[in-house]
């Protein structure tokens, strides 16, 4: 089997120009934001279903979506803390 020599550079950040830092700033910046929405998405999820449901005056609906929102809460909140 032939062994194919394989061209990957590495790139440390003092060879990095301005742009390319201004782009990896970026990418780790929006790396961080995108931990931190799927943190605190079954808290929104949850609260988009407690609100509909009140708009559409489902009680029982409610009830099961404010449960939601309690048990995503806490394990929010749990999260947190730990951190």
């Amino acid at each position: 089997m032939t062994m194919a020599p394989s061209s990957i550079t590495v790139i440390r950040n003092d060879q990095l120009d301005g742009d390319d830092l201004a782009i990896a700033g970026l990418h780790e910046q929006n790396t961080e934001l995108r931990a931190e929405l799927d943190e605190v998405q079954p808290v929104i999820s949850a609260a988009v279903l407690a609100a509909t449901a009140f708009r559409l005056r489902d009680q029982n609906g409610l009830v099961s979506a404010l449960r939601l929102l309690v048990r995503a809460t806490r394990g929010f909140e749990a999260r947190r803390s730990c951190a």
